[in-house]
């Protein structure tokens, strides 16, 4: 297969323009390079980021990728909210800086924003500062269960004060996916954990089932010493 896909873009150089069509007929596994993504117009970069996104990117790919939607849109602040939610990988290349010129008011957005890109913590920030001014007026005890799986990661750049002025029921709903993120402080866990032991939520610990203690998987963790000791968690 990887013999086919280097033929195909030895044939793509020839006529030196990669299509989105083109793109989409390469086998699944063929990662691009920089210079294969330099022969994409920008409007085939728009049209295939669904595709150009799916996988982890090496940051000089990722950069060209944004710059070049950035370019096709005449700015930042142009790009729109169906194009922002197909970033994936993409997402990457956006400095703290760039979001300042994003609106961040659609849960779909949120959604791209939120998972799991190994973002720096100036990066979360950033982007958490632009959904508590944007979210539709929506504060922590407002969250629900759905605000809450869209968030995800950007939770880890909150402060401990306001992940526990999340609803405890809409936490319990959300436990398991909160239970998993990577990379959060340990004050925003220890902020997960006081939720855990709500009565709304969780309750005490000693009435806790083991599908309860994988739900919140490293959440329990971060609860008091004395109690993971006393019950054995």
């Amino acid at each position: 297969m990887k013999f086919i896909a280097f033929i195909f873009l030895i044939k793509i150089t020839v006529s030196q323009s990669l299509t989105c069509n083109n793109i989409l007929e390469l086998p699944a596994e063929t990662k691009l390079t920089i210079r294969e993504l330099q022969t994409i117009q920008p409007k085939d970069m728009v049209q295939c980021l669904a595709y150009l996104g799916k996988e982890q990117l090496p940051k000089s790919e990722a950069e060209f990728i944004w710059q070049s939607i950035v370019a096709f849109y005449s700015g930042i602040a142009n790009v729109p909210d169906n194009v922002l939610i197909l970033l994936h990988w993409v997402t990457t290349a956006l400095t703290p800086e760039d979001y300042a010129n994003i609106t961040f008011s659609n849960i779909d957005v949120i959604q791209n924003f939120g998972l799991n890109y190994n973002l720096d913590m100036q990066q979360l920030m950033a982007i958490a500062d632009r959904v508590r001014e944007d979210f539709a007026g929506k504060e922590p005890e407002d969250y629900t269960y759905y605000d809450l799986t869209a968030l995800r990661q950007i939770l880890c750049a909150y402060n401990r004060s306001e992940i526990e002025r999340i609803h405890p029921s809409a936490f319990r709903e959300a436990a398991l996916i909160l239970g998993k993120l990577e990379n959060c402080s340990a004050e925003v866990m220890t902020g997960f954990a006081s939720l855990a032991i709500q009565k709304s939520a969780f309750g005490p610990p000693s009435t806790w089932s083991d599908s309860t203690k994988k739900a919140l998987g490293k959440i329990i963790e971060f609860l008091p010493p004395e109690i993971i000791e006393k019950y054995k968690l």
